[in-house]
């Protein structure tokens, strides 16, 4: 991830912030986790959703698509 760039974000729900929930319902969902992977570059292209659980087979996966 460090060679290509790529930038963790983490959102805290802890406190019910109404962004994060507008965010969270935007993708069908009303809980957490919700990890969302954003194409690099500026693009138009909506994120890809991962599922709840995460293996490090997704995430090479996922990044593959994108970078």
């Amino acid at each position: 991830f460090a060679r290509k760039g790529v930038v963790m974000l983490k959102a805290d729900w802890t406190k019910r912030d109404p962004v994060i929930t507008q965010v969270l319902g935007t993708f069908g969902r009303n809980g957490v986790p919700l990890y969302l992977f954003y194409p690099s570059g500026g693009t138009t292209r909506e994120p890809a959703v991962l599922p709840q659980i995460l293996s490090e087979r997704i995430l090479i996966d996922a990044t593959k698509e994108v970078l």
